[in-house]
């Protein structure tokens, strides 16, 4: 008894799927990247609020990216994750279309919008 084998393209969507939600903020390629590290949570707040302030003007859809490293030198738990999560949420939470967290952590990634 043989069965007929069917090709690839057979049985193979006709069109690529799309990503979406995060998997496609993730997959996108960021027009600017602010890189955190060694810096205190008090100037981390001001370099995330200017680096925001500047893009929600001049990057309205595009995908930016907060480094914000992995806390593994501090002293205690993580500080500027948290801080940069809660300025995403909070005061700049009109101006963020979404954000994720990039595999492996410690970066964001982040959608503006106007």
């Amino acid at each position: 008894m043989s069965k007929r084998r069917k090709r690839i393209s057979e049985v193979a969507p006709k069109t690529t799927p799309r990503l979406s939600g995060t998997a496609r903020l993730l997959s996108e390629i960021p027009t600017d990247r602010l890189d955190l590290h060694g810096l205190s949570a008090r100037e981390a707040e001001v370099r995330v609020r200017h680096f925001l302030e500047r893009h929600v003007r001049s990057s309205q859809g595009r995908v930016v990216h907060i480094i914000t490293g992995k806390g593994t030198h501090s002293d205690g738990p993580a500080v500027l994750p948290g801080l940069v999560n809660g300025l995403l949420c909070g005061e700049f939470g009109q101006n963020v279309a979404e954000y994720a967290g990039l595999v492996g952590g410690g970066a964001i990634a982040v959608r503006i919008e106007g």
